[in-house]
């Protein structure tokens, strides 16, 4: 599998009505020191695209749900990946917040890995995560949480 050196990534704090969030739990198997986390919604963001097309994108990819806009990023990120095969990749991204009413995301419109790399999906809200013990990521979710629900 050929990985960039390089890579974008959009990802948005999906928010519903009660302040709950939406995660995937992936599992990372090639990476050097394989890990599982939950993550928010996103992915990679296309050449042609712009960090919020990719947002909007990745986001009906990974749920169906449809939007006109993700508005502008609240943070972003740059990080660094080693693969089991040696292979190093620097990923910026930026995250994005969208309100949405309470939904069941779909997987009709996945990628054939994401089918083996996501593991579950959940809406969590901060103590139930807080309290489950599972690794998330980006670390200082809580605060862009927080940080969202104050953009209503």
């Amino acid at each position: 599998m050929s990985r960039p050196a390089h890579r974008r990534v959009s990802r948005v704090i999906l928010l519903d009505p009660e302040d709950r969030f939406l995660l995937f739990k992936t599992h990372s198997p090639n990476l050097l020191i394989p890990r599982t986390r939950w993550i928010t919604p996103g992915g990679g963001v296309e050449d042609h695209e712009s960090h919020a097309d990719g947002a909007r994108r990745e986001l009906y990819e990974e749920t169906g749900l449809r939007i006109d806009s993700v508005g502008e990023p609240i943070w972003s990120i740059s990080s660094e990946s080693v693969f089991s095969d040696g292979h190093v990749q620097t990923t910026y991204s930026e995250f994005f917040v969208v309100h949405t009413e309470s939904f069941q995301p779909v997987n009709d419109n996945w990628m054939e890995n994401e089918f083996v790399d996501i593991t579950d999906i959940r809406w969590w809200t901060k103590p139930e995560l807080a309290s489950s013990g599972e690794q998330y990521s980006p670390e200082p979710l809580f605060e862009l949480i927080d940080q969202a629900i104050s953009l209503k």
